[in-house]
């Protein structure tokens, strides 16, 4: 049928239509054409439509307008990226390395691209390109002799029976590189070091802090319970303005085993949007936020809670002058994202952190995205949704994959959301903070040797924000316009359910065989609209176009 005779068919046949579509194939009908969309935003055939999905169908329907049916549709469409899950283009790339540097080199490269950094014993080089199709140029190299000092600290300490021998969890040195390219952070073991490439004085004299030492100065006083980490670090990452540092401590034997994430720095602390070196040799051995004590925090009296991956989300996230937030100037409040691991709790979720020097610091847990432990949304009595199948349990297995992609072609599979059961999860987040990636390594009986599965979502409005209704609907992730905040409308109409109960369902974006190293979801740099979402795996770079 083409086009044209399709919007010339009358509204009755059009709404016979869209009774028998799922939700997906209704949104990319309702946004084909006027016609279409006119027929599709009539309240009846919208609450139609929206007892496929696993949500609550607003009671009370008298009272609500056609305009507010549509609004609260477009919440829906909007949390759940529906339409999005079926316009993925996945490209795989070579990654484009110096001529003399090989995948097993220690490399990290900054966050828009552009500048790539190696380290080859104590010499450090740095290239840079204006993108990503262009060759890696030479721009500086630096030699670090103070780097001698971790290594002879690791080889203290990864030896045994007083032989100088290092134990291989030391063995590797893990590198950061700023987003301005002046600072580079490296850490081997538990010393972690920071110098301003380019600069003398930055190299001569880094900062520098040890994991463990009781140097380190919290934002806040950690609670009874808390245990400082006897692990090594994993990895590193600049990040809020190169005023904090990203460190993930693994291979813990303590109770939090086997990793942890802490944020080093003190943005409260810098008269500059980019620091510099003196403000790491203040700063560094400030513990800003450690997810182990932010836990222990949680569980407080509630039986034991573990927080894995953590990730602070950019202030963009939310207006802190409409939350009520502290006043207190010495005291700092930061959304967050986490898998949150509990006695009755498997899910991702996303909660509020405030510290204080000299109070505990508190954490709210605002919202639980779905999982397959948490899947199941109340409904009204009038509405049934259709139940999902059972998902398919996902192995390395080439007819696994296949059949688990297949499972997740229905919107609605649990097979689209994650286990939320792994010990190591990878977290991205866009810098927009819209959307939020997650890698999990596969579990259980059918585990993965290598690789696992990748689960986007959406989580921008996840909280309670007062917003306004957008000017014109729209299905693109990248609307600036804001949805209705439909539980603000709760509290004052008692019309629509509380927005926790419109789900931000994730889909199953991939399954890769081969682990991923590195996980990022930025903005299309081409001039279009959507996310790329990279994932580092080995000697290529895997690519996916969200529209």
């Amino acid at each position: 049928m083409s086009h044209t005779m399709a919007a010339n068919l009358p509204i009755e046949l059009i709404h016979c239509v869209l009774e028998h579509v799922d939700l997906e194939t209704y949104v990319a009908a309702r946004s084909s054409c006027r016609p279409w969309r006119s027929a599709a935003s009539i309240s009846s055939i919208l609450r139609r439509a929206l007892k496929e999905a696993p949500l609550s169908i607003p009671p009370r329907v008298e009272l609500l307008t056609n305009e507010e049916w549509n609004v609260y549709f477009y919440q829906i469409t909007h949390l759940n990226l529906l339409g999005h899950r079926t316009q993925v283009e996945k490209s795989e790339l070579r990654r484009v390395l110096p001529d003399d540097c090989s995948p097993t080199s220690v490399l990290a490269s900054s966050h828009d691209g552009q500048t790539l950094v190696t380290l080859k014993g104590t010499r450090a080089t740095m290239y840079s390109h204006p993108d990503k199709r262009s060759p890696w140029e030479f721009s500086l190299a630096s030699s670090l002799y103070p780097l001698w000092t971790s290594v002879c600290r690791a080889m203290m300490e990864g030896g045994s029976s007083g032989s100088m021998v290092l134990d291989q969890r030391y063995a590797k040195h893990r590198i950061a590189i700023s987003s301005q390219g002046h600072l580079l952070a490296v850490a081997l073991g538990t010393t972690i070091q920071i110098y301003n490439l380019g600069d003398e004085d930055g190299i001569a004299s880094p900062a520098e802090y040890v994991l463990g030492e009781n140097s380190g100065i919290f934002s806040s006083p950690p609670i009874a319970g808390y245990e400082e980490t006897n692990g090594v670090v994993e990895s590193l990452e600049f990040s809020n303005d190169d005023t904090l540092l990203r460190v993930v401590i693994g291979k813990e034997t303590t109770t939090f085993q086997p990793s942890r994430v802490r944020y080093l720095g003190n943005p409260c602390n810098t008269p500059q949007h980019h620091p510099n070196i003196q403000y790491w040799r203040d700063n560094l051995n400030h513990i800003f936020l450690d997810s182990v004590s932010m836990a222990v925090s949680l569980g407080a009296g509630e039986g034991k809670v573990i927080l894995r991956g953590l990730r602070l989300l950019s202030p963009s996230y939310y207006d802190p002058k409409l939350q009520d937030l502290p006043v207190d100037p010495s005291s700092t409040s930061h959304y967050f994202t986490a898998l949150l691991h509990s006695e009755h709790t498997n899910s991702y979720c996303i909660g509020l952190v405030t510290t204080s020097p000299s109070s505990p610091q508190t954490i709210t847990i605002t919202r639980l995205l779905p999982s397959r432990q948490h899947h199941s949304i109340p409904t009204h009595e009038s509405s049934s949704p259709s139940t999902p199948a059972n998902p398919v349990t996902i192995s390395k297995d080439p007819q696994s994959i296949s059949a688990s992609l297949q499972s997740a072609s229905h919107r609605w599979n649990p097979t689209n959301l994650p286990a939320a059961s792994t010990t190591n999860p990878l977290l991205a987040l866009s810098d927009d903070a819209n959307l939020l990636v997650v890698y999990e390594p596969a579990a259980g009986p059918c585990c993965f040797v290598d690789g696992g599965a990748l689960y986007v979502y959406c989580i921008k409005n996840c909280i309670p924000v007062y917003t306004s209704q957008p000017s014109a609907e729209t299905n693109n992730i990248t609307n600036n316009n804001p949805p209705l905040d439909l539980q603000s409308l709760t509290s004052s109409k008692g019309k629509y359910p509380p927005l926790d109960v419109i789900p931000s369902w994730s889909f199953l974006l991939d399954v890769s065989n081969v682990d991923v190293d590195d996980l990022q979801i930025t903005r299309a740099d081409d001039g279009g609209s959507g996310y790329v979402v990279s994932a580092a795996a080995g000697k290529d770079i895997i690519e996916w176009r969200i529209r």
